[in-house]
């Protein structure tokens, strides 16, 4: 299924599900138990089937003979569960003991049976900025589940104890069974069934029968139970809201959000600048993000994000809906026509790790700084040796523009180093310099506008309105960035135009994709308008092949971007007498082409045979289209 047709899928679920939720509930239910049943049936089936075998024959037939009827169905049986053998590891991270987090077990328990939730068999305290739960199972395809709890450090560092409070109960409504015995059931089929997908990539020779049945399988259900599992979020979120309180779990959503932003923008941008002046990173990496944790992001980026978060649609690759949705479920209708952070504000006095694990094994924070410095220590070599050549080349260009004039190329990678050597802002009157002496150049204006917005510098939109106006491809980055900073200042109506821009480009790429996707008898086409010295080229190459008779190249005529060519080249095959229908030859004519000749640019190969025959005339009218014909 391609994505289109899933999105497409998706999006009409959605409706029904809204109109008809218990007959969509049954869908899903008859599709996880269709899904569990293709999962565990053919072994089902294939040992029962050998019983009885075995009850039927074992009287009077010798136990040689009896082996050998046995063969097949263990042969059958083996390669079946080659294929849908999926291994569920245990989830990695430190196990927590009652006695060193009593708060934190008893808050635990407290919720699992406000929720009536599973058994929590393990707690994980993991150093990621995260928190869920995961129902393992023993026996693989076969159940018996042990339930896991993992909990991030920095998370722990980041959120008050009452927002603690918030995201655990959300993680335990996935698994409640207050609204439907079937929820976790569900629940533990879509995991199951990501992993055996995950399996069947990683070991694609197993057995055929089975990994097209889950080829064909695997989409359907996996868009309704997308469906089923986004409307599963809003749920656990209203378990939050009644358990922590309306304010702490939207809170609890927002600081997620914001603080994921700030580590991707802040963090850890600001962090690895150390490598400017060390080769190597410092020892304690894990215990600086978790001191960074615990510092506010500054109001003018919390707001400024906040905003354009704001503005954010539910994705298709993830599940979880986006801030505003799940805000807006939970009770803040306005959020999005306020947009002020404000609402949500209170000061951090206590955070959830002072409240719940007052102690830490100091040999655990040892291990994630030792583990986190070596998962960076490339990147940071990476990022060290980069600005040392950055450096150098720009100290070298210096040097150079003492003596000659830099061309307008020569400026814009200056331009480039300086930004790494100095940074983003340090660009801007570089870049204004290029632009004074070639106004057109598309890409300093982009990259200046960027850079001036990022800096909160309004006229930098003009500047990615022009680089957009010279080049159609620079709108969907140009006017996302013009519609997050417009966003950002609280001017989302004002920027929702960049938006709708956004879309017509895409349905204008579309457009433009579906008319140079094939030949048709009907199509212009006028001459291939190539330099002589290519085409010169081309026949040369076109001269290897000794089974082509004659070569035309044209230009198909397009509505959408007529600035970028599709040429045409229609060949003609030498024949002989005893193969001249054979089409299985033109086609490997053509694929060799295909493979082997250089063009200028988006070439279809097209036999003028058949149903291109009045091709021939049509081509053979354009101007200088023969570019190639045997002697």
């Amino acid at each position: 299924m391609e994505e289109k047709e899933f999105v497409s899928l998706v999006e009409r679920l959605e409706v029904y599900a809204e109109k008809h939720p218990a007959a969509y509930k049954l869908r899903v239910a008859a599709l996880a138990a269709i899904g569990y049943l293709a999962l565990v049936g053919p072994v089902l089936a294939i040992v029962i089937v050998t019983c009885i075998c075995l009850y039927l024959v074992a009287a009077v037939v010798e136990f040689n003979i009896l082996l050998g009827i046995l063969v097949v169905p263990m042969i059958i049986a083996g390669l079946v569960l080659r294929s849908m053998w999926v291994k569920f590891p245990k989830p990695e991270g430190y196990r927590l003991r009652r006695v060193e987090a009593p708060k934190l077990f008893e808050v635990l328990n407290r919720i699992r049976i406000a929720t009536k939730g599973p058994e929590l068999h393990h707690v994980l305290l993991t150093p990621e900025y995260n928190a869920s739960i995961y129902q393992r199972p023993r026996l693989g395809l076969f159940g018996w589940y042990e339930n896991y709890l993992q909990i991030g450090l920095p998370l722990l560092n980041a959120l008050s104890p009452d927002e603690v409070r918030a995201v655990v109960a959300h993680e335990f409504g996935h698994l409640s069974r207050k609204h439907s015995a079937s929820s976790g059931s569900i629940y533990r089929v879509r995991q199951t069934w990501i992993q055996v997908l995950v399996n069947m990539q990683k070991h694609p020779n197993g057995f055929g029968f089975y990994r097209n049945l889950f080829n064909w399988y695997a989409p359907y259900f996996s868009a309704y139970s997308f469906v089923w599992s986004r409307a599963k979020e809003f749920e656990a979120d209203r378990f939050a809201v009644v358990l922590a309180g309306k304010q702490n779990a939207a809170r609890a959503l927002i600081k997620l959000d914001l603080k994921h932003r700030a580590m991707d923008e802040e963090f850890f941008p600001n962090f690895t600048r150390g490598a400017e002046n060390q080769p190597e990173p410092p020892q304690e990496v894990f215990t600086a993000l978790l001191d960074w944790m615990r510092e506010p992001v500054t109001p003018e980026s919390s707001q400024k994000w906040f905003a354009q978060a704001l503005t954010h649609k539910h994705h298709f690759t993830d599940s979880h809906p986006a801030l505003g949705d799940r805000l807006e479920a939970i009770g803040y209708k306005d959020v999005r026509l306020i947009s002020d952070l404000d609402l949500f504000s209170k000061e951090t006095t206590q955070f959830g790790v002072d409240y719940f694990l007052p102690r830490l094994p100091a040999d655990l924070i040892a291990s994630w700084n030792a583990d986190s410095r070596e998962n960076i220590y490339e990147r940071w070599e990476e990022a060290h040796k980069i600005f040392k050549e950055s450096k150098r080349s720009l100290a070298a260009m210096d040097v150079k523009a003492k003596s000659v004039k830099l061309t307008v190329d020569e400026r814009l990678e200056r331009a480039k180093l300086v930004s790494k050597v100095h940074g983003k802002p340090a660009v801007i009157p570089e870049l204004q310099e290029i632009l004074a002496l070639e106004p057109d150049h598309v890409t300093a204006h982009f990259v200046l506008g960027k850079a001036l917005i990022e800096q909160g510098d309004e006229t930098g939109i003009k500047h990615l309105e022009r680089a957009m106006e010279k080049d159609p491809h620079a709108v969907p980055l140009g006017c996302e960035a013009i519609f997050q900073y417009l966003a950002g200042k609280r001017r989302t109506v004002e920027g929702e135009k960049y938006r709708v821009r956004i879309r017509m480009y895409e349905q204008k790429v579309e457009r433009a994709r579906e008319e140079r996707k094939t030949i048709r008898e009907t199509d212009r086409f006028k001459a291939h308008g190539i330099a002589p010295e290519i085409v010169r080229t081309l026949r040369a190459q076109l001269a290897r092949y000794s089974d082509l008779a004659s070569a035309q190249l044209v230009q198909k005529v397009v509505k959408h971007f007529p600035e970028e060519q599709t040429w045409v080249l229609g060949i003609i095959r030498k024949r002989t007498w005893y193969e001249s229908t054979d089409q299985n030859l033109d086609q490997v004519l053509i694929n060799r082409l295909v493979n082997e000749v250089s063009f200028p640019g988006p070439t279809h190969i097209i036999l003028l045979e058949h149903k291109y025959k009045s091709l021939r005339d049509v081509f053979g009218e354009i101007g200088g289209s023969e570019i190639y014909r045997s002697a």
